[in-house]
Order: structure tokens, then sequence, then C-alpha cells
């Protein structure tokens, strides 16, 4: 026979095969069964069934949330097609007993379990760290924008709203004028039809208009309230803003957010002080780009433990071309007073305050003298540069980032690298569902599919299928353990109230113990 050939799918076997025999020993599958079968999902806030109630018989929470993260770590998030799956993989089949339960069950879970999805990303990270594949010395923060899920034209400003309602009226002049020089009544009432459904949408995009200036908001998104337009890969589009801090040793996710900040700036302490809970105990280097450099959020960030490598932002170019940039002005700690390029003094005028942090303000008194105002700045009261009370620990940070920029020099290589795979390789560059919490739910099962691929490749998969499974054994002693000691408790307790009841009210009455 030339061709290799395959066996006769009508063929009976006299001892047909078993699922178990489709799985090999290394499959990556069997991890995901023994981690989930390792853990107490009631403890992380899961809805778990009795499942003695009169009624439909409910779903393990155990097995949706397998098949939730196999689907994940393979690139599916579609509860239909999670169902589809259901139904033809080998794989899910054996993870889930063949079980099939409809998109409608699949979505429920996702939407009832949003706080403890996030739980479990949590306890993942303990366990990392456990493991001590992530150390805390080194991580490095970044941010990056996935799709919402909302079409561009659903999104308006001000700008935006003008320029419709401007295109509007130009449709409608034109409407107009083919009406009136029209004869055919057909035509007519085509035409009248059309400036009744431009009448609609101008009575639609006022009302948006009108949303925008009694919220106070920049820009709305009708379809996702919560979404906002970004710059995305060199273009504006409507987004979610997802933060990830990401650990050196092993490109591990140590925690992840999503906001619909269009812009780094207002992230940096909440994702560093997040990371310190997990890090609490150990000094900590935190590097970030030139996106997060924010005064205040840095001097929030920094502490004994924590020490921040960050690059400040590039002045303006007219400001930097012409030598009058503020890294140009030296501070004279002496006399408290910066001194301009050209030597002239700018002294100390008034105290404030912003958001909580006290700054001194320093103005110049010799622009009219000096025949570079011009060059220097546009206000009337010439130059004036703002100083923060621990404006020293920036100065200190930016010197410490110059020393130390071999360091510095890894963060692109440590944080660019989970984000490369799940936007490259398995193609998460949008979300799916609608909401600030429900794709911050998406957001951490993205996170928690990638660090446990990952987990696999470093330690293998017979040796964390024996540790879940070790560990699995430990936890149900340790519930053994408790509820002996808790019954014994109670027993002790039930014993001794008998023993009061009958000294008191046998002497009362006469009887007695015995």
């Amino acid at each position: 026979m030339p061709y290799i050939v395959g066996e006769d799918r009508h063929q009976i076997y006299l001892l047909p095969n078993t699922l178990d025999d489709f799985v090999n020993e290394e499959n990556p599958v069997r991890v995901i069964d023994a981690y989930i079968d390792s853990l107490n999902l009631e403890e992380l806030g899961f809805q778990v069934y009795s499942g003695i109630k009169a009624g439909q018989k409910p779903y393990r929470r155990e097995d949706l949330l397998k098949l939730y993260l196999y689907c994940y770590m393979n690139g599916i998030r579609s509860s239909r097609k999670m169902e589809t799956e259901t139904k033809r993989n080998i794989e899910l089949m054996w993870l889930i007993n063949k079980l099939q339960p409809d998109h409608g069950t699949l979505s429920a879970f996702m939407k009832n379990s949003k706080t403890a999805i996030k739980n479990l990303f949590k306890e993942f990270t303990l366990m990392l760290k456990g493991f001590g594949l992530i150390d805390g010395q080194l991580v490095a923060i970044d941010g990056t924008k996935l799709k919402a899920n909302s079409s561009k034209k659903q999104h308006f400003n001000a700008n935006i709203i003008s320029k419709k309602l401007e295109h509007i009226d130009e449709k409608i002049d034109s409407y107009l004028h083919d009406f009136l020089t029209e004869d055919n009544l057909q035509k007519k009432q085509e035409i009248t039809e059309r400036l009744e459904s431009y009448q609609e949408r101008i009575h639609e995009l006022q009302v948006f208009k009108q949303e925008l200036k009694e919220t106070g908001e920049k820009q709305l998104c009708v379809t996702d309230p919560d979404a906002k337009s970004m710059k995305n890969n060199g273009k504006h589009e409507v987004c979610f803003n997802v933060q990830t801090t990401v650990d050196s040793k092993y490109k591990l996710i140590v925690d992840c957010d999503t906001v619909n900040d269009v812009n780094d700036q207002g992230q940096l302490s909440n994702m560093v002080k997040e990371t310190k809970k997990i890090f609490h105990d150990q000094k900590t280097t935190v590097l970030a780009d030139t996106g997060y450099y924010n005064y205040l959020e840095i001097i929030d960030v920094v502490d004994e433990s924590t020490e921040l490598l960050i690059k400040s932002q590039k002045g303006k170019q007219n400001k930097l071309a012409s030598g009058f940039d503020r890294t140009n002005f030296s501070y004279d700690t002496i006399n408290d007073r910066y001194i301009c390029p050209l030597g002239y003094e700018l002294p100390f005028k008034w105290n404030g305050k912003q958001k909580g942090k006290e700054y001194r303000r320093y103005t110049c008194t010799n622009f009219d003298t000096c025949g570079q105002k011009e060059s220097c700045t546009s206000a009337k009261g010439g130059r004036s540069i703002t100083r923060l009370k621990d404006e020293e620990v920036i100065e200190q940070i930016t010197e410490n980032t110059r020393s130390q920029s071999d360091i510095y020099k890894q963060r692109g290589a440590i944080v660019e690298h989970p984000f490369g795979t799940m936007k490259r390789h398995w193609g998460y560059t949008y979300f799916l569902t609608r909401g600030l919490e429900s794709v911050s739910t998406e957001t951490n099962l993205i996170c928690l599919a990638y660090n446990f691929k990952r987990i696999i490749k470093i330690k293998g998969v017979k040796k964390l299928i024996r540790h879940f499974r070790d560990r699995a054994r430990r936890k149900f002693l340790c519930t053994r353990f408790i509820r002996v000691k808790l019954y014994k408790s109670r027993f002790k307790d039930c014993l001794n109230n008998q023993l009061l009841d009958r000294l008191t009210y046998g002497s009362v009455y006469g009887g007695s113990i015995a």
C-alpha cells in the first residue's frame, strides 16, 4: 500500500478506548484539573451550590472554572465557542467529564464570579511566591490599550458632535433644494422621509451634547459608557487601559488592573502599593517608563523598602532648543532660590498646596531686563517654577536612574514579554464584555492563563500535578482536623451544659446527679 492509512471509522472494538487514553501524561490539561481540584472555591468567593435542593441540578463550579481556564489558555473567550468546544474537543471532554453546559450557563458563571476570579488571581500570585517563581527584587510596570466592545461611531465628544451637526445641516439644505425642484411625488416622499430621519439624528446629538454638559465629561461612549477614546497604535480608538506589574525572574505577572484613564500618569502609586502587599517584607526595585512620570505619584511610592527607577519626561521642544527648560534651572539650597541659565535669581514667592502635597513657588523678578523673556516664558508676570516639599526625592530618583541605567534598560524586556504573548500570539487585542468591572474580570482571566502556561513550561506537568495533589491532600486533612476539633468542642460544651442543668435544677427540685 503506497500511503499511510488511518483506521476505519466504522470499526467496532471489543475493548473501546477510554477518554483517559486520549490524554497523555504530559498534557497540560492534567495540571488544570489538579490545580482546580486543590482549591476551596467557597473560600475564594465562588457561589457554591449544595446540590440537595429541589429543582434543576446545578453544574459544579469546579467544572465551569476548569472549562474557563482551559479555553482562555487556548485563545477561546466567547461562551458560544466554549459551548462548541465541549462537543468536539477531546481534552475538554476529559477535563469536565463530557459535560456540555450551554453558553447562557457559562456567561452567567462569569457574570456572578467577578470578585471570586479576582481573588483567584491573587491566590495564584501568592502560590507563585511560595514556589519561589517570583521574588519581588526587581519588577516592571507598564500599560497597554485593548479595544473596547464598541464601535468608534458610537463615541462622541464636543468636536465630533459639532462636525456631525454641520454635516447634517449641509445634507438637509441639499435635500430641501431637491424637494423644491422635484416634481415626482414618489421622490418627494423619499426626501421627506430622509429629512425626518435627519431631524431625529439632530435631536439625538443634542441629547448627547446636553449630557456631556451636565456630567462635565469630555467624551461619551454610547455602547459602553466606561470606555474612553485613547491613542492606540498611532490612532485614536475606544479602549480600556490594562496595567500590569511583572516580576523579572521568570516574567510572571504579579498584579494586573484595568482602568479607563487615557494615560498612565495616575496609575503608578496604585500598582506599586498592590505589588507591595505581596512583597511587604522585602526591598523592591520598581521600573517604570516616562508615561508614569508624575511628581505626586512618585512621592507617594518611594519609601525605605521601595526603590523607583523612572526616566523624567522631556521638556517642550522650544524650551529645550532655547536652553530654558526647567532642567536648566539650578536650585540654591542655602539661599532657597533658583538660578536661571543666564544667572538671574528666581526668589521664593509663596507657599501652596496641591492634592495634599505642599509646594513652594519661585518667580523671576528680572524678566524685563534679561532680554530673553520671549524664549523663556509667555507668562506676563515672568517665569515661575514650582518646587514640591519632597523635591529632593525626585532629584534622588533621577540620579539613581542615571547611575543604574544598566538595570533600567531591562524594563522593556521584562514587562513587554507578557503583552507580546497575549496580544500577538493569543490575539487578545480587544475585550468581549462591556463595563469596567466585566473587562477587569477578563483581564484577570487572561493574566491567570498567561501565568499558568508559564509555570507549566518552567516546572513541568508531572511536578505540578504532584504538588497540587499533595496540596489538596493537606487541605483535606486540615479540614477534617478542624471539623473534629469543632465537634469535640461542641460536644464538650453540650456535656458541660447538661451537667450544669442537672446540678442546678436537681438541687432545686430535690433531685440528684446519680
